[in-house]
């Protein structure tokens, strides 16, 4: 259990363990369950609207309603419905959000003249209740005013008192819980409550992993003062290994204990999250290095605390209390909370913008999926047929199961997209190969097996899909071409200023160089060549500021780029990754070599790499990584900058068919990722409640951290992002059970079966991340109601 949960259950909901003991001790675990809760919400009173940001945005709004419209109206019940229309590569976009009225004040308004329109709904609202009212009232940014206010919240005395009464209850009921289970026994619980209670012969204290950092918010040990041959306890709630305490002989074993958890990216990020925002960087490296070298471990300690008695438990509140600050405050930074209002708004605009093109590129407009591809040229051939051969048939390739013999069995949409070649002469008639109708599929004459065993080895659905790519999406002069063309310049040119914002609001940009980073992205965006070329000498050099692609030992980098800015002789060079492991799209060049050592940079550069190219250039990346004496950045190599914005966009397209050619994954491997990460980037955009400041969405856990308050997103990576996002595909797999209906499904499952927009689609993607070949059929009745029902997501994009 995690001090920071802030979505507590309102009952008593007994884990399955305590099927496994006593009467009264199920009894005692309620009651302290109970007392918990109680804490939890004394501690909200106390807090009042800073207990979390939706709690502060509620009370804004609640007061702003009451005083304006002099009676009680709920913010959470006020429902508003946005519209805001742009062009963009010769297209115009509708964007369509519904939220409540504290998530709207929480997600924040565009700049003035890029508004849209707003309207509102709800039982009893007062006419004047409408767009203009809001601007009126809502002239500042709500999590930024939260976060400047946060500290001296913090500074109540009833607020620590409540904090104190919390985290002691917290420690009683997971203590409690430990011994049920059998991870501490009767002697070690009983110290347990003592040194809560403040024993001067135990001391409890948070620990610290540097001398130098602050101690780790859930990390708390207990022990003996003095020498002692009694163990030590271990609080860790959420650990990696799944308890939350632990007893160990002695410290040193414990502190090991700690140190074994950097051995897996799930202990690393564990131990990452329990440091203080202005700390998590530097100890995030430290963590990568020694799960490298292990010898790098210099081990933990205990912080110095100095309260016994009844201000025994003040170590961990002062601690408790820091963090929750300190995060809010880098989630926040201060550079966002000091920027000009038009400033903030125009992120948000441009964000908005954003989601709605990744949302049309997942429908249309980004790589085609595989299995879709296969699926609809399998139909086609198939129907083609049957109406030569005078029969009008509906196929459904997912319905046709083909035998090939007694064990190889498959649907006819699997054996395409596997491309398993097989024969059928059918001479003597024999019982295989053959073809069954699955329940579901009508009845039809006109084919045979031979028909499809012809399929099976001249249709070559793989050679197909890349001659679309050269023929379609390369082809400028192809309208669908054009277009996606045009949509992936645009995503990208967003995505660019995104991360030049994020890095100007966490104070990593001066202001000349912000205003030269986003010339940079409009002269792109423009993409007047001759602009971009001017004054060029004989080998293309210019001097004036541009943008490169990343290239290692002359090798690209796909979709990695480095702007050169020249400003009144000087120059700076930054570095753009999106999709950046640790959430970091805009970094100075210069720390090149530190990202590729302790951020997980190189891991992220290999994997954009021709795969012709891994080789050479994964060893000079290993050797970056691992050789102490490895310091220097590389340099541009005098590479020509790029000339035409429309390269970014034929680079990715050169990589699949060239990564294909090489054969080491396949097509459906290549392109099904490629689609995965696009729908994870659309859905994330299409969740949150608003944009992240401090970090890159790509590095948001995608769940838990969607929610307001404290844990409104953490700091992950994006492996972290990318496993959330396959649990909840997951679980979309279990559904199905007898009275499964669409209110079974969540908002956020609802707005990913709305982004897909196809049913088939949802349904193999479902399967990618679980192994389940199919869903329940009435799971896919519910996702077709959901796909019909245009008030079942909250956000809606159209392309005019």
């Amino acid at each position: 259990m995690n001090v920071m949960n802030v979505n507590i259950s309102t009952q008593c909901t007994l884990p399955t363990w305590l099927n496994d003991i006593g009467a009264g001790e199920k009894l005692q675990y309620c009651e302290l369950e109970r007392e918990w809760l109680d804490s939890q919400a004394d501690l909200d009173r106390q807090l009042e609207k800073y207990a979390n940001l939706g709690a502060y945005a509620r009370s804004l709004m609640s007061s702003a309603l009451q005083q304006d419209f002099g009676y009680t109206l709920d913010p959470d019940l006020i429902i508003t419905h946005g519209r805001y229309v742009f062009q963009t590569a010769g297209r115009v976009y509708i964007q369509e959000d519904r939220r409540s009225l504290v998530d709207l004040v929480l997600h924040g308004l565009h700049e003035p003249g890029m508004r849209g329109n707003l309207t509102f709904s709800g039982a009893g609202l007062p006419s004047d209740l409408n767009q203009q009212w809001l601007e009126e009232i809502f002239t500042s940014d709500v999590r930024a005013a939260f976060a400047a206010n946060l500290r001296k919240a913090y500074e109540r005395r009833g607020v620590l008192a409540a904090m104190n009464n919390f985290i002691r209850q917290q420690l009683l009921l997971s203590g409690f819980a430990a011994k049920c289970q059998g991870h501490l026994n009767e002697h070690n619980w009983q110290r347990v409550q003592r040194a809560i209670a403040g024993d001067p012969t135990l001391i409890i204290a948070p620990l610290l992993m540097q001398a130098d950092a602050r101690p780790l918010k859930d990390l708390v040990a207990i022990g003996n003062r003095g020498e002692s041959q009694e163990s030590w306890l271990l609080y860790a709630p959420g650990s990696p290994d799944g308890q939350d305490w632990y007893e160990k002989p002695s410290f040193r074993v414990l502190s090991l204990e700690v140190g074994a958890w950097t051995a897996t990216a799930r202990g690393r990020d564990y131990l990452a999250w329990q440091c203080h925002a202005l700390d998590r960087e530097r100890i995030t490296a430290y963590l990568k290095q020694v799960s490298q070298r292990a010898d790098a471990w210099v081990g933990v300690a205990l912080a110095p605390t100095p309260y016994q008695g009844e201000e025994v438990l003040f170590s961990l509140v002062n601690n408790e209390r820091a963090w929750r600050v300190s995060q809010e405050e880098s989630q926040t930074p201060y550079g966002y909370r000091t920027a000009d209002e038009e400033l903030r708004q125009q992120f948000t605009r441009i964000n908005v913008e954003l989601k709605a093109l990744q949302t049309i590129h997942v429908r249309q407009g980004g790589f085609a999926s595989y299995e879709k591809f296969c699926r609809d040229l399998i139909k086609s051939r198939a129907e083609e047929v049957l109406r030569q051969r005078g029969h009008k048939v509906d196929i459904n390739p997912e319905l046709i199961e083909v035998q090939i013999d007694e064990r190889q069995r498959m649907t006819l949409h699997e054996l395409i997209v596997g491309e398993f070649a097989f024969y059928a002469d059918q001479t003597g008639l024999p019982l295989y190969p053959r073809f069954v109708l699955l329940d579901g599929h009508p009845p039809f004459n006109g084919l045979d097996i031979r028909d499809i065993a012809s399929w099976s080895r001249t249709l070559r659905p793989g050679e197909q899909y890349i001659d679309r790519l050269s023929s379609v999406d390369l082809n400028a002069s192809h309208p669908e071409g054009l277009f996606k063309r045009g949509l992936t310049l645009a995503i990208l040119q967003r995505r660019m200023r995104v991360a030049i914002m994020q890095a100007k609001f966490n104070g990593q940009l001066p202001q000349a160089d912000f205003t030269a980073l986003l010339g940079v992205v409009d002269l792109y965006a423009e993409n007047d060549r001759g602009k971009i070329n001017k004054n060029a000498d004989a080998f293309g050099n210019v001097t004036h500021s541009v943008l490169h692609q990343l290239h290692l030992l002359l090798r690209p980098v796909e979709g990695v780029y480095v702007f050169r800015l020249v400003m009144e002789g000087r120059v700076a060079e930054y570095l753009f990754t999106p999709d950046a492991p640790d959430g970091r799209e805009l970094r100075p060049f210069s720390e090149f070599v530190s990202a590729v050592k302790t951020r997980g940079l190189g891991d992220y550069l290999f994997e954009r790499l021709y795969v012709k190219h891994q080789p050479q250039v994964g060893i000079y990346l290993r050797d970056l990584q691992e050789l102490s004496s490895a310091k220097t950045p590389p340099t541009l190599n005098g590479r020509i900058h790029l000339t035409d914005f429309n390269s970014c966009y034929e680079s990715l397209l050169s990589k699949v068919i060239s990564d294909v050619d090489e054969k080491t994954r396949s097509l459906r491997e290549i392109i099904n990722g490629l689609f995965f990460d696009t729908a994870v980037a659309a859905a994330g955009a299409i969740s949150i409640v608003f944009a992240p400041v401090g970090i890159a969405l790509s590095a948001v856990l995608f769940t838990k951290a969607m929610v307001q308050g404290f844990e409104a997103y953490g700091l992950g990576d994006r492996a972290k992002a990318l496993s959330h996002f396959k649990d909840a595909l997951i679980e979309l797999a279990s559904l199905g059970k007898a009275g499964f209906a669409k209110s079974s499904v969540t908002q956020v499952q609802k707005d990913f079966i709305g982004l897909l927009g196809d049913a088939f689609l949802v349904e193999k993607l479902v399967a990618e991340a679980s192994g389940q070949p199919r869903l329940h059929e009435r799971a896919l009745e519910v996702i077709q109601e959901i796909l019909d029902d245009p008030q079942s997501t909250s956000s809606k994009t159209t392309l005019v």
